[in-house]
């Protein structure tokens, strides 16, 4: 796939923030991988595409989400209602063992 260059102005004002983020070395890296934060946090892509975007590992895009403070995996209700009577049921399989 040939990359695409585009000419995008960065506010003067933006350019110290961006200097502090990881997830790339230079400003490019870094806005390219705020961008593809971004789109993954807004649910518009999912997390190993948004990895592909930002040109990292899913563990690194990982890394990156995680020192944003921003959860890269949901764990709604329903999964912990299952985990929940998973548990149950584990708990009463040993204590069967133990009679």
């Amino acid at each position: 796939m040939a990359m695409e260059y585009r000419n995008v102005k960065i506010y003067d004002d933006i350019i110290p923030i961006v200097s502090m983020l990881n997830g790339g070395k230079t400003i490019d890296e870094k806005v390219n991988v705020s961008i593809a934060v971004g789109l993954f946090a807004g649910k518009m892509v999912t997390l190993a595409r948004a990895a592909e975007l930002a040109k990292l590992s899913l563990a690194e895009f990982m890394d990156v989400l995680k020192d944003r403070g921003i959860p890269w995996g949901e764990y709604t209700e329903d999964q912990e209602r299952m985990d929940d009577m998973a548990m149950k049921n584990l708990l009463n399989r040993m204590e069967n063992l133990d009679d």
